[in-house]
């Protein structure tokens, strides 16, 4: 077995399946009111479900941090409200105590002036205060051997080539936001501030970022596999890296529940977005088109109308009712890889789908060749588009209205179907282009664009945290005060 395998098996903790969704039992009537509203605000935005408590500290600090600077007092209102929501279990809170979080706390609201914008730091303060919580200590091990394990695969010329891969690692494999990915690299730079600054900015603009990414999800199936296994059965996971005919027959039962699994997170995941996508048209059918349709128009046009909030969820259905999950011989071939990632380790170095350096395209004017026949390509695209939502009679405000929801609802599911793909061995050179993908390919990028514009400009979201957050959150805290107060009484009255 390599050294690396042995250091990488050495370091687990081994103590059994750690269950950090169990929560305490408290049904109490502010907990429930609590657990309705984050339940409504979450659904306001496109996010993974791991993310969801990191975003929710986010957001309660940066309400609380408007008229709260003591890091004690924040970090006393900050358990308030997560205990309320149940965003943390009894065990979690065991392990992090107010003077804790304080200290933490401290550290970022305290940071001297150097540039580094104020919410960045906020976001990377609840990265690591989500990460306190976690009582999944292994999982950042599991990244930090899938980036051992493909850096001897990337042979890319770059002299921050490890910041890259790590941070590529971090995003595609552990599936980690900006911000966790920022509190990561923080921890790499020995909490240098501003360091981490340059270097997640670095890594952001960097021109190798995405093919690295792209490289990096088509190679992260066997390890995510053994992750499933390990995290399946942590106890038995020693024993199963020795023996061939156990590590099969286990992979194969943990294969098939995470398949299953991922069938009901396609169709969550589905779910999800066409409620985000539907939200956010019904604030602009009412805010924007209705009203610019009847001040050009005259009146508002029924059938283009409906047609926009219909197609949407009906574009959603039909992309996800087509995804396919791995069979037969595709499973056998990521249980095989994932064997051998184990116990192959210093083959993977050898492998001829190593990603190398792009040749150098000078003296060629192919690029730029392809460039203009891609704008081509994206005009036309969009041009017949156009062309028949005119022939249906959409005014020129419901044909806008069509194609931004058009384009994001395809973009969300690209990401569905990218996410369906993760147990499969792929080749660095096998995919292969149909018409079909040319013609998609400007809706995507399209999509890519506006849903980060969607992100920032989510008015529902603007209307929940600065409207209706803070003055709920104050008529829970008189409540829970007064329940306080009220089972005082009674113990008085009993005593």
């Amino acid at each position: 077995m390599h050294p690396a395998v042995k250091i990488f098996l050495g370091q687990l903790s081994y103590g059994g399946k750690v269950d950090g969704e169990l929560k305490d039992d408290d049904q109490s009537v502010i907990s429930v009111l609590a657990r309705v509203y984050e339940k409504a605000r979450n659904a306001l935005e496109y996010r993974a479900d791991h993310l969801v408590r990191r975003a929710a500290i986010e957001r309660i600090l940066k309400r609380l941090m408007v008229y709260e600077k003591n890091p004690t007092e924040l970090a006393k209102l900050l358990l308030t409200e997560l205990k309320w929501a149940r965003y943390v279990s009894v065990t979690e809170l065991e392990q992090v105590d107010e003077m804790k979080l304080a200290q933490t706390l401290e550290r970022y609201i305290n940071v001297p002036d150097t540039g580094v914008p104020r919410e960045w730091l906020v976001g990377v303060a609840s990265a690591q205060i989500e990460e306190m919580f976690n009582l999944n200590r292994d999982f950042g091990k599991f990244t930090y051997f899938a980036f051992q394990a493909l850096k001897q695969k990337i042979k890319v010329p770059d002299p921050n080539l490890d910041l890259l891969i790590f941070l590529a690692v971090d995003k595609i494999y552990s599936q980690s936001d900006d911000q966790q990915q920022a509190y990561h690299v923080l921890q790499l730079a020995e909490g240098n501030v501003s360091e981490t600054w340059r270097l997640v900015n670095l890594a952001k603009n960097h021109p190798q970022s995405n093919r690295l990414q792209k490289y990096v999800s088509n190679q992260t199936g066997a390890l995510l596999l053994l992750r499933d296994i390990y995290f399946a059965n942590p106890v038995e996971f020693g024993k199963l890296v020795l023996n061939e005919a156990d590590f099969m027959q286990t992979a194969g039962k943990v294969l098939d529940r995470q398949l299953r699994l991922m069938g009901e997170r396609i169709s969550t995941a589905a779910v999800r977005s066409v409620i985000y996508v539907f939200l956010t048209k019904m604030v602009v059918a009412v805010a924007v088109e209705m009203p610019v349709e009847v001040w050009l128009f005259g009146s508002v046009a029924k059938w283009p109308l409906v047609a926009n909030l219909l197609f949407p969820p009906a574009l959603m259905w039909v992309v996800t009712r087509q995804i396919s999950l791995p069979k037969g011989r595709e499973k056998e071939k990521i249980i095989s890889r994932t064997w051998q990632v184990v116990n192959n380790f210093e083959e993977l170095a050898k492998e001829e789908d190593a990603l190398y350096d792009r040749p150098a395209k000078t003296g060629s004017g192919w690029y730029a060749v392809f460039s203009v026949l891609y704008i081509a390509v994206f005009i036309a695209t969009f041009g017949l588009i156009f062309y028949g939502l005119t022939k249906a009679r959409f005014n020129f405000a419901a044909q806008l209205i069509f194609v931004f929801f058009l384009s994001v609802i395809a973009f969300f599911a690209h990401r569905i179907r990218l996410t369906a793909g993760i147990y499969r061995v792929k080749q660095q050179n096998g995919q292969k282009s149909s018409l079909w993908d040319m013609i998609w390919l400007p809706i995507l990028t399209t999509g890519s664009k506006l849903s980060q514009g969607l992100s920032k400009l989510n008015f529902l979201a603007f209307a929940f945290d600065f409207i209706l957050e803070a003055p709920f959150k104050v008529i829970l805290g008189f409540l829970d005060s007064w329940v306080q107060f009220l089972g005082a009484k009674k113990e008085e009255v009993v005593g």
